[in-house]
């Protein structure tokens, strides 16, 4: 009997003092449950203005190029000592020069002949006075003589014969003049054709040769990139249409486009500049829009550009500066409209494509919707949604709540958004 009864009174004392315990135990203390913080990397929102630029890139080429053509025909004499590729001369200079014997031989021909017609008109004009004198002394009026009686057909042919003579003689001499071919411009020979002992005839090409007095690039632009620029409007070089970020909303300033000119009326080229290695040397020449072209190009869909350069060769100023030749490649960086008030961000801070988050004066997090006026390789640039001041949430939140609490790792932020930046470039067509 003792056997069963020990046994059920270790349970018995075992439940007693597990009921004792379960009933004696402490309270739990009551906490509110704790919130979530995040740690974020800050930096504070400077709106600034800026000025956009756009890069493109192209080929130097004369602004003015002429082949040369002889006007007569004859046999080269001889030819100036600038007459070589790549040779310099000036306007009016004589490049070659064709035997002349027979156009000098006109030219004494068409003087004989006009000293001939002016004879005839000296000794027809006599005879006409004569006659008027005949018919009047008869007592007759002379109203009433007949042009034969008075010899003033005679008096006309002989005037006539005058005339022809002169021109003629012009034309001699003018041909005489053609013999010697003069450089139409300050420029530079590029093709060498003919030489001295060749015979030439009338049409044929002699050189080709270009004017040193402006040198252009034919810059290509996307459609985004005109958006950017002050621009020449296609076929008008004197006034240019841009986006006016100044005063867009003008209701006398239609579509934001306004004319790009100073406060005398003067159009303001967009200025250039272009980039070239020399020698193993980078060097930039200094340039500005002065036209576009009012097609796009059915392959590409781009729009051109023409940015002009004064004296590519440097022949009208001082100095070590090398020259920019005709044919090289340049890269273009060209200076484009002022926007205000624009903030600059890095590609971290903004998600879904047009929202940032910003930490608010209590340390919470805040999610915007932002206007973004330009983007490029490294930074994306805001022009509405934030003000100025305040802290943008660079670094990523994995699942970021509206109103959760953060804290600032990097402590108190003292960078701009826009850690100074160049202004911004947007590549061009060759993207």
């Amino acid at each position: 009997m003792k056997k069963f009864i020990v046994p059920f009174m270790v349970i018995a004392v075992a439940g007693l003092i597990t009921a004792l315990l379960y009933f004696t135990r402490p309270s739990p203390e009551l906490r509110p449950p704790e919130e979530r913080v995040a740690q974020v990397i800050t930096v504070p929102a400077r709106a600034e203005d800026m000025v956009f630029t756009v890069a493109s890139q192209g080929t130097v080429e004369p602004r003015t190029q002429t082949t040369l053509v002889a006007e007569v025909s004859g046999l080269v004499l001889s030819v100036s000592d600038k007459f070589v590729v790549g040779g310099f001369f000036e306007e009016g200079e004589v490049l070659l020069t064709l035997d002349d014997a027979d156009y000098q031989v006109s030219v004494q021909q068409s003087r004989a002949n006009l000293l001939t017609a002016q004879s005839q008109l000296v000794q027809e004009t006599a005879q006409a006075e004569q006659a008027v004198r005949q018919w009047e002394s008869a007592g007759r009026n002379r109203a009433d003589a007949p042009p034969l009686a008075l010899r003033t057909p005679f008096l006309e042919e002989a005037r006539a014969r005058v005339l022809f003579a002169e021109a003629d003689v012009a034309r001699a001499e003018r041909q005489l003049e053609r013999t010697r071919i003069r450089a139409p411009y300050d420029g530079l020979i590029r093709e060498k054709m003919v030489d001295v002992g060749q015979f030439i005839g009338t049409g044929t090409q002699v050189a080709r040769t270009f004017a040193v007095d402006f040198a252009e690039v034919r810059l290509p632009l996307t459609d985004r990139d005109i958006a950017y620029l002050e621009l020449p409007r296609p076929g008008d070089a004197s006034r240019t249409a841009g986006r006016n970020t100044d005063n867009a909303n003008d209701p006398t300033n239609e579509d934001g486009l306004y004319s790009t000119t100073d406060q005398w009326g003067n159009p303001r080229g967009t200025p250039v500049t272009l980039r070239a290695t020399v020698g193993g040397r980078p060097y930039e020449w200094q340039g500005s829009i002065v036209r576009t072209e009012g097609v796009i190009d059915t392959d590409t869909r781009v729009y051109y550009a023409i940015a002009q350069v004064e004296d590519p060769y440097g022949l009208d100023r001082t100095g070590n500066h090398p020259v920019l030749s005709i044919g090289s490649f340049v890269n273009a960086t060209l200076q484009g409209i002022t926007a205000r008030n624009v903030i600059t961000v890095p590609h971290t801070a903004v998600r879904n494509g047009d929202e940032v988050m910003v930490m608010d004066s209590d340390q919470r997090l805040r999610q915007r919707k932002v206007s973004i006026l330009r983007t490029d390789a490294e930074n994306i640039y805001i022009d509405g949604g934030i003000t100025d001041g305040e802290q943008i949430i660079v670094s990523p939140v994995p699942v970021p709540i509206e109103g959760m609490r953060v804290t600032p790792a990097n402590g108190p932020a003292n960078g701009p958004a826009n850690e100074p930046a160049n202004a911004p470039t947007q590549t061009g067509a060759s993207q």
